[in-house]
C-alpha cells in the first residue's frame, strides 16, 4: 500500500495489531469487515427511507458506531467519511445522498482490500 494513502492510519492499526496479536486481528478485522458492510448497507437503507435526523436516531447510530468502529481499527478514510456523515446527521442537514454513500462504501471497500493485503503479506507490519 502507498505511504501516502490515508486508507489506513498506520501507527493505530500497529497499536491494535500490537494489543491483541496477529491471531487475534485477523478474527478481529474479518468479523470488523462483516460488521462495518451491514453498517453500510443499513445507513444506506435508512438514509433512502428518510429516517429521522438528529442524534440518537437509527441513522446517526449506524454512521457513528461505523465511525467509531473504522477509528478503533485504523480505517482512517471511512472514520473521517463516516465522521462528515454523522455531523451532517447531527445538525440536520443530510439529506439522502447516492453519491455520499458511494463515497462511503468504496472508503470501505479500499480498507477491505488493504485487510486482504495485509492477511496474504508473510511479516505484519
Amino acid at each position: 500500500m502507498d505511504e501516502g494513502d490515508n486508507t489506513i492510519d498506520r501507527p493505530a492499526f500497529a497499536q491494535l495489531l500490537g494489543e491483541v496479536g496477529p491471531e487475534v486481528m485477523a478474527r478481529l478485522l474479518a468479523a470488523f469487515v462483516r460488521e462495518a458492510n451491514a453498517r453500510i448497507v443499513r445507513f444506506a437503507e435508512l438514509s433512502e427511507a428518510r429516517s429521522p435526523l438528529g442524534e440518537g436516531g437509527d441513522l446517526h447510530r449506524e454512521v457513528h458506531s461505523l465511525k467509531s468502529a473504522a477509528a478503533s481499527f485504523g480505517a482512517a478514510d471511512l472514520a473521517k467519511r463516516a465522521e462528515e456523515l454523522e455531523a451532517a446527521v447531527e445538525a440536520r442537514h443530510y439529506a439522502h445522498d447516492p453519491t455520499s454513500i458511494a463515497d462511503l462504501r468504496a472508503s470501505f471497500l479500499r480498507f477491505s482490500a488493504a485487510v486482504a493485503e495485509y492477511r496474504r503479506a508473510p511479516e505484519t507490519p
